[in-house]
């Protein structure tokens, strides 16, 4: 298994992680499981060539959690519990020669909903 850190900058940002996880895949075809261990963190696959799709996207997960619900989780990061929620903490890919098996437009994204933060992505690979 491989561990990605990731340092945000924002509250809520999409990160686009695809080259680093491309990075640590061995030259061989099989699975990656991309996993997030945060509870207000979560790992999505998106369109990257607009950045006007992370904008909607974080857009959007406001409106669905908002800062100024009446929370009960006192710790003030209820929204980033929501949107975590939203988009899981892990995906599957298929890896072919070392790359992860993506469409002409998407890239892997971690997304960050409770910074700025240091943050962990676990890769493990399954040979296939």
């Amino acid at each position: 298994m491989e561990v990605i850190t990731i340092k945000t900058n924002k509250k809520t940002e999409l990160i686009d992680i695809t080259q680093e996880v491309a990075k640590v895949l061995p030259p061989e075809d099989g699975i990656c499981i991309i996993y997030v261990p945060h509870t207000t963190a979560g790992i999505i696959v998106n369109e990257g060539a607009d950045p006007a799709v992370k904008y909607d996207i974080l857009k959007v997960f406001d409106l669905i959690a908002p800062e100024n619900l009446d929370y009960q989780h006192l710790e003030g990061n209820s929204p980033g519990h929501v949107k975590s929620s939203l988009t899981g903490p892990s995906i599957v890919l298929i890896v072919e020669k070392g790359k992860p098996v993506l469409g002409t437009w998407q890239k892997i994204f971690f997304a960050e909903y409770d910074g700025p933060r240091t943050r962990k992505v676990y890769v493990k690979f399954i040979k296939g």
